[in-house]
C-alpha cells in the first residue's frame, strides 16, 4: 500500500500524519512524515522486540478486530522544520485534551509538553542558583518522565523519595542533607530526609505499594522517609522553584541521581 507518484509529488517535502482507531474515532498515534511513511507502521511490528510498543499493540488490536486503522494526512507540503513544529503542537494539545490517548513514545521532537500560563512562568521565569548558593550537600533526583503537573504533595513526595539505584555510603559519607526533585530542571520538590533505608528493609513506608517483594537486583535500591514531608524549613524553601540551569548538571544523563556539594570558595 502507498501514494501514488502524483500523490507523493503533492504532499511535498515532509507532512504530518494521524493514526485514528475506526471504532470510536480516537486519534492514538501523530507522526511526522515523508513519502510512504504513513503505511509502515505495521511493518515495524515484524521484530518481536519491536512488537510490544504501545502504537503496534494498538494496531494489532484494531486489526485482529476486523477493522482497519484510519489514516489522515494533516498538513502537507512542509519543509522538515515545520513538521516537526506541526508535529510537536498536535502531539501537545492531543495530551492536553486527553491525558494518555496517545501512544506516542515522546512528546515530539524539540518540545515540551503544554503548559499552563501560571506553570509556564514558573518553569521560564525561575531564579537560577549559582554555585554560591548551594549551602547544603544535596541529591537531585530527575524526575522528568514521572512528574505531572497537579500531583498532590502525597504523590509528589512518593515519586521522589524511591526507591532509586543509589549508594548508601554516598548518601552517609556525604552527609546528605536535601535531596531536589528536578523536572526538566525546575527544583519542583525539596526534603529534608529524617531517615534512609534500603529498600529491602520495608520500613517507614507510609504511602502506595513500595514493599520489596524478594527480587535481589532490587533489594539494595534506597529511599528516605521524611517524618513530615509536607512541613519544608526556611533553608529548603530557599531552593524550592528555583532552577539549576546554571549548575554543572548533566540533565541528559541516563541516571536520574547526581549529587551537588556545599559551594566552598
Amino acid at each position: 500500500m502507498g501514494f501514488s507518484e502524483k500523490a507523493l509529488e503533492a504532499l511535498g517535502p515532509c507532512y504530518v500524519y494521524a493514526l485514528i482507531d475506526p471504532r470510536d474515532g480516537s486519534v492514538f498515534y501523530i507522526g511526522k512524515g515523508t513519502e510512504n511513511r504513513v503505511f509502515s507502521h505495521q511493518a515495524e511490528g515484524d521484530t518481536p522486540q519491536k512488537y510490544e510498543k504501545a502504537k503496534l499493540k494498538k494496531i494489532r488490536e484494531i486489526e485482529s478486530a476486523g477493522f482497519e486503522v484510519g489514516r489522515y494526512i494533516i498538513n502537507w507540503g512542509l519543509t522538515e522544520a515545520e513538521a516537526f513544529a506541526a508535529e510537536a503542537s498536535l502531539i501537545n494539545l492531543a495530551n492536553l485534551i486527553s491525558p494518555a490517548a496517545l501512544t506516542n513514545a515522546v512528546a515530539g521532537h524539540h518540545a515540551e509538553c503544554a503548559m499552563a500560563v501560571e506553570d509556564f512562568e514558573l518553569f521560564y521565569g525561575a531564579e537560577a542558583l549559582m554555585p554560591e548558593d548551594i549551602k547544603h550537600n544535596i541529591m537531585v533526583i530527575k524526575i522528568n518522565k514521572l512528574y505531572r503537573r497537579g500531583m498532590t504533595e502525597e504523590e509528589l513526595y512518593d515519586t521522589v523519595r524511591g526507591v532509586w539505584r543509589a549508594s548508601m555510603n554516598t548518601i552517609k559519607n556525604n552527609n546528605i542533607e536535601y535531596v531536589f526533585g528536578v523536572y526538566n530542571k525546575l527544583i519542583v520538590a525539596v526534603y529534608k530526609p529524617d531517615e534512609w533505608h534500603y529498600f529491602h528493609e520495608n520500613a517507614g513506608i507510609p504511602t502506595k505499594d513500595k514493599v520489596w517483594n524478594g527480587d535481589e537486583k532490587t533489594k539494595n535500591r534506597v529511599y528516605f522517609v521524611c517524618n513530615d514531608y509536607k512541613t519544608l524549613d526556611d533553608a529548603g524553601r530557599k531552593y524550592l522553584h528555583k532552577t539549576i540551569s546554571e549548575l554543572k548538571i548533566n540533565m541528559a544523563a541516563q541516571n536520574p541521581i547526581t549529587y551537588i556539594y556545599k559551594y566552598t570558595e
